[in-house]
């Protein structure tokens, strides 16, 4: 499959080939059997996207009359067609699920100063997807989620943040999708010291604490076309190791939020 250039038609056929050339009506291309053969022009009105030899989909006509074949004449007789033709059934194209891949920005975290990409992967047809978090923080104190840091630690200043998710869909038809999981993440942050007292003077210095936190994630993810898409979730849990706070503030929840526009590939 990563050979060729594979064009997928309104007719639900697949087209091996060479794409040479795409303008604003029509797609020039070789036969991929026949590369030294004539060039072949297809309207791009009769194509549904294009799969190229590096994986990467186009999406030509993301609003195609039918995705789904023909009905065969009355006057063919379906006696004479080949047993494996009787059994084959082609499946209209979904578009919205085509691209397994999303990579999103967190806006939601931007008010933190968070600056948060994501990445997810589809598995198992949509039924299951993985998650990657990584961010940093520009701003200057702790965030309104991080208040019970920010009163334990002085001058406390959160540094990134980095996490893993597993998550599970128990539908992939729809373009509004549901999912629940599990979402492991990693806080790091610096903070004021007391090392020393000496006149009633306190002598800081600068040190590092760390939050580890394992929540459960719920959310939606709405395909909006099959390049755009974006996802809101709350994830809710508790720390499970992190650098020692006020004894008031031990075994307090651990709250993440997200909405992330996304570009999936």
């Amino acid at each position: 499959m990563f050979s060729q250039d594979v064009l997928y038609t309104t007719g639900a056929n697949l087209i091996s080939a060479k794409v040479l050339e795409i303008n604003s009506k029509d797609i020039k291309y070789k036969d991929f059997n026949n590369i030294e053969g004539p060039t072949y022009v297809i309207s791009k009105t009769d194509v549904v996207l294009i799969k190229y030899s590096n994986g990467v989909t186009e999406v030509i006509n993301d609003n195609p009359p039918t995705l789904a074949p023909k009905a065969a004449e009355s006057s063919v007789s379906t006696s004479k067609l080949p047993v494996k033709a009787n059994l084959v059934e082609k499946k209209p194209l979904n578009l919205y699920y085509l691209n397994n891949n999303m990579l999103s920005i967190n806006a939601l975290a931007l008010a933190n100063g968070d600056v948060t990409l994501m990445y997810d992967r589809d598995l198992f047809n949509s039924k299951m997807s993985i998650s990657f978090l990584g961010g940093y923080n520009f701003n200057a104190h702790m965030g309104g989620l991080n208040m019970f840091i920010a009163d334990s630690k002085d001058k406390a200043k959160k540094k990134y943040d980095a996490g893993f998710g597993i998550n599970f869909m128990p539908r992939n038809t729809k373009r509004v999708q549901y999912f629940v999981g599990l979402l492991g993440k990693y806080m790091s942050y610096d903070y004021d010291e007391v090392v020393s007292i000496s006149n009633n003077q306190k002598i800081y210095q600068r040190s590092n604490g760390y939050q580890l936190a394992i929540m459960i994630s719920n959310g939606w993810i709405f395909r909006v076309s099959p390049n755009f898409n974006f996802k809101v979730f709350g994830a809710f849990g508790a720390p499970i190791n992190s650098t020692e706070l006020r004894p008031e503030y031990r075994g307090v929840p651990k709250v993440y939020l997200g909405y992330c526009f996304g570009y999936r590939f």
